[in-house]
């Protein structure tokens, strides 16, 4: 049996038009089959027994349908309706029904006279159109059905009238019609055309706003919760006025709030409590202002907080059906039992309102009901149909008997006992040994029935026994309790810092119980690596967990996970993955002004350092148009810091880059960052390495290490070369070249210059540069080393001792002495004549040398010759004998220095 549900119904507000037939609609369902009825304002209503209409209406159904003879017939059918529905179980009711009859609409009959008005002045041409159950739009036109054009000085109101702020003469003219469109009856009708005079003149006078709409200082307006709120001003003046909107007691809702009409209306969508306040329109021009203000309050049809629920009820228990509603000003509650108000019911124990609930005690089954709770303020109704069913069922219990539970020691088991009836069955658990289970703080019933038992031990395993009784009976079921051993983890993986490109091993061992099927699985973030399939990666295998090839992705949570059918336990370890830096993701360049000072500030982001702090980070340079692709360092900051001013050179194509390091290498540069080009300058270096040789003995080669292009401070450089004999005073020459060198011809054989290489380019000159001393080119030394003599050793070896060359006869730098000896052999023992020969060089500063290794008894032919850059000077000679000894020793000459050259 189910008790009467509405199922459809006719909306809370239908409009009949004069060619529609009158349609109500009702429909439920319900076994046994409903019988339904109707009231009209609160009188019972037959359809079926209206005189001079034709109502059809379906069996088994509620809906019927009025058809009348003529366009008025449904006037005398206007009311408020209200169907029934009704089966023994009890009786349903709709929601009220307003129906609403609209007529055709007519134009009230009127005289429309001219409207005369001066130029400049204001006026407001009504429109008035009959009144209509269902919203009707407005237009104006002319005679050619062409709209009447609105702007800032033409508007419309949401009343129908068109207001003129100001007119124009282009506003002459005698064909200003309102046309009124009726959706419902879906027909247009227009008002007697209204002419307006306009009449010229010369001095149309300025003057300050003035509201034509609304009239007075101030209105009250109500707004409902959930509607749209629509406000409207509108002004006459000259020129003509704007209109601004402003909320004293808060902002705007600007997700909610559009500005439309030239800003004249306001609308507001979805009205919340919070738009409760004051609203105010300002009308302005040059010469003043008007305004209005609207003090809007929200209030609500009613709404559900708690709507009435239908429910199963056993026999003695109490229903309490809560209606909770709220809306503004507060809904008035009122409570129906089958349709008729609990107030017109007998006065009866069971019943009784309590704060808005209807509660009903020791129901029975002849209690079976439907209930109606409305609620009703003055912007609308609400209503909900509820049922109580009271039903008489013995107990039982739909938990499976004889079930068995898996647990694992010191879980929490859940044998169910899943109990039905009416009145509901009281429901206890009993132990293995027949006693309540609630002796042990351990167990703990639940309201449905469920038995909890937390801690679980080894001797849990057991049977227990769920009852299940109320007035009628009771029944018993069996629980099987089995308590295996909890799995363990016995060693765990344990966290590991390990360098990239290389792997990592992890190992896991568990205990289980015997008699349960077990596994250990690995995972990574919560990943299944089993089913990764990625082998080349991770190899596992017996509680093993190796990763290969570590990279900074394979860093994190990595857990061993041990489990049965019955629990699961996890261990985890966490991986570090360390490395050198990732590369500085970003640059910027900032404080350009700095640049005419040669300066910029660089800032980057911090690179990932890879679980490695970053120490410091590199700052480099590249120039694409001197040097591409070749980068120099401009120094290194602290990794805890992020930017830093950079001292640039002038003329320089700057494009940086960033590199951080740490303590296991440097990281990928960053992106190369914007170019900037500092401004030029005059250079701040001379080169370096000035040399003043002669390659001819009469000329002077100067030569210079270039400047690199990093100091030329402008796109190029030249060098300013200036010389002059050493110890004069007179004016330097000089000569401004591009190559790296110099020749000075036409100079005298070597002789002292100063020389000075100065850097120029087209912002100015360098540092005042220093001197170097340099010679013009070298001749042969002229004159010999006088021979002071030789001193015997021994046999085999001698001392040649010379006297210093006169420098000024060296003609060049002296580099030393070259001393050449040569043994002619003896007639008497040999029949040819041979030659032994040797020489030694020694120092500028030497003037003596041993020759040894010489024949014992021998005669000797000695040359000493001076040498410079040029080659060596004529030679001085002299032979002598080594005296007898033994066995003459054979090698090379030796050479050891005795003295030093004697002073000039």
């Amino acid at each position: 049996m189910e008790p009467p549900v509405i199922t459809e119904q006719s909306p809370r507000r239908l409009v009949v038009f004069p060619t529609d037939d009158i349609s109500l609609k009702c429909e439920a369902s319900g076994r046994p089959e409903v019988q339904f009825r109707w009231t009209r304002d609160g009188v019972h209503f037959k359809p079926k027994e209206e005189a001079g209409v034709t109502v059809h209406q379906a069996p088994h159904s509620g809906s019927f349908t009025i058809a009348g003879n003529n366009s008025n017939f449904a006037q005398r059918f206007q009311g408020t309706y209200r169907c029934f529905a009704s089966n023994k179980l009890g009786t349903a009711m709709s929601h009220e029904i307003q129906l609403m009859a609209e007529g055709a609409p007519k134009w009230p009959k009127e005289t429309v006279k001219p409207v005369e008005v001066e130029e400049g002045e204001s006026v407001i041409l009504p429109c008035h159109p009959p009144p209509s159950a269902e919203p009707l739009r407005i237009y104006w036109m002319n005679s050619k059905i062409l709209h009447i054009k609105q702007d800032e000085r033409v508007t419309m109101g949401q009343n129908g009238n068109l207001y003129f702020a100001n007119v124009l003469t282009s506003d002459n003219h005698s064909d200003y019609i309102c046309h009124a469109h009726f959706p419902g009856t879906r027909t247009i009708i227009q008002k007697e055309p209204i002419d307006l005079r306009v009449k010229a003149t010369n001095s149309m006078i300025d003057r300050k706003p003035r509201l034509l709409f609304p009239t007075n200082s101030s209105s009250h307006l109500v707004a409902l919760q959930g509607q749209p709120l629509v406000l409207e001003c509108i002004a006459e003046g000259f020129p003509t006025p704007t209109i601004k909107w402003l909320r004293p007691s808060g902002p705007m809702p600007a997700d909610r709030v559009t500005y439309q009409n030239h800003n004249k209306t306001l609308q507001l969508l979805n009205v919340v409590e919070e738009d409760d306040g004051e609203y105010r329109c300002l009308a302005e021009n040059s010469l003043g202002s008007d305004r209005h203000t609207y003090y809007v309050t929200v209030e609500a049809a009613p709404y559900w907080l708690h709507k009435p629920q239908s429910h199963l009820y056993g026999p003695g228990e109490t229903a309490r059906l809560d209606c909770q509603v709220q809306g503004r000003p507060q809904p008035e509650v009122t409570w129906r039992i089958n349709g008729i108000p609990v107030e017109e019911l007998a006065k009866d124990q069971k019943y009784r309102i309590q704060r808005g609930a209807l509660i009903l005690s020791n129901m029975q089954p002849s209690d079976t009901m439907v209930t109606q709770c409305e609620a009703r303020n003055r912007h609308g109704l609400l209503l909900a149909n509820a049922y109580i069913y009271v039903v008489q069922l013995p107990a039982k219990i739909l938990t499976p008997d004889n079930e068995t539970y898996m647990a694992v020691e010191g879980s929490t088991a859940y044998l169910l006992c899943k109990a039905f009836g009416a009145p509901v069955p009281s429901v206890q658990w009993l132990d293995k040994e027949g006693k309540t289970v609630l002796q042990d703080e351990r167990f703990f019933p639940y309201t449905n029935g469920t038995l909890g038992i937390r801690d679980l031990q080894t001797n849990d395993t057991g049977h227990y026994f769920c009852q299940a009784a109320n007035d009628q009976n009771n029944v018993t079921i069996v629980a099987n309790l089995q308590v295996k051993d909890a799995t363990q983890i016995t060693q765990g993986p344990q966290s590991a810092i390990e360098k990239k490109g290389s792997k990592v091993t992890f190992t896991c061992q568990a205990s289980f119980d015997p008699s349960l099927q077990h596994s250990i699985t690995w995972r990574g973030d919560g990943r299944n690596l089993q089913e990764s399939g990625d082998d080349d990666k991770y190899f596992i295998e017996d509680g093993l967990l190796v990763i290969h090839s570590l990279d900074y992705s394979d860093q994190g949570n990595y857990s061993c996970v041990a489990g049965t059918e019955l629990d699961i336990v996890e261990s985890r370890a966490e991986l570090l993955v360390v490395g050198s830096p990732g590369p500085v993701p970003q640059l910027e360049l900032s404080d350009r002004h700095l640049l005419k000072q040669s300066q910029v500030r660089l800032s980057w982001r911090p690179a990932e350092d890879h679980n490695a702090p970053i120490e410091k980070y590199d700052i480099e340079f590249e120039d694409k148009e001197m040097a591409p692709e070749k980068w120099y360092s401009l120094g290194k900051v602290p990794g805890n810091q992020t930017s830093t001013t950079l001292k640039l050179s002038p003329y320089v194509h700057y494009t940086f880059r960033v590199t951080a390091i740490n303590k296991y290498g440097s990281g990928e540069p960053s992106p190369a960052s914007e170019t900037v080009v500092t401004p030029e300058a005059a250079p701040e270096k001379n080169p370096v390495d000035v040399k003043g040789e002669g390659n001819e003995t009469s000329n002077m080669v100067i030569t210079w290490k270039p400047l690199r292009w990093m100091d030329w401070n402008a796109p190029q450089v030249q060098y300013r070369v200036q010389w002059r004999p050493q110890g004069t005073r007179g004016a330097w020459q000089e000569q401004i070249v591009s190559d790296p060198f110099l020749v000075v011809s036409n100079t005298s054989t070597f002789v002292p210059y100063e020389i000075k290489v100065q850097a120029v380019n087209s912002q100015g000159k360098g540092p005042e540069p220093q001197i170097t001393i340099g010679y013009s080119g070298e001749d042969y030394p002229e004159a010999s080393p006088e021979l002071e003599g030789i001193k015997i050793l021994n046999s085999s070896a001698v001392l040649v001792r010379w006297w210093p060359v006169d420098p000024a006869q060296v003609k060049g730098h002296l580099r030393g002495y070259n001393v050449t000896y040569w043994w002619e052999g003896s007639q008497r023992k040999h029949s040819k004549r041979h030659v032994h020969k040797g020489h030694v060089v020694v120092p500028a500063n030497t003037t003596s040398a041993v020759l040894g290794g010489l024949r014992p008894y021998s005669s000797y032919h000695l040359e000493v010759q001076a040498f410079n850059g040029r080659g060596l000077g004529p030679a001085s000679e002299m032979t002598f004998s080594t005296p007898e000894g033994g066995l003459a020793r054979q090698g090379p000459a030796t050479v050891s220095v005795l003295r030093s050259a004697r002073p000039p």
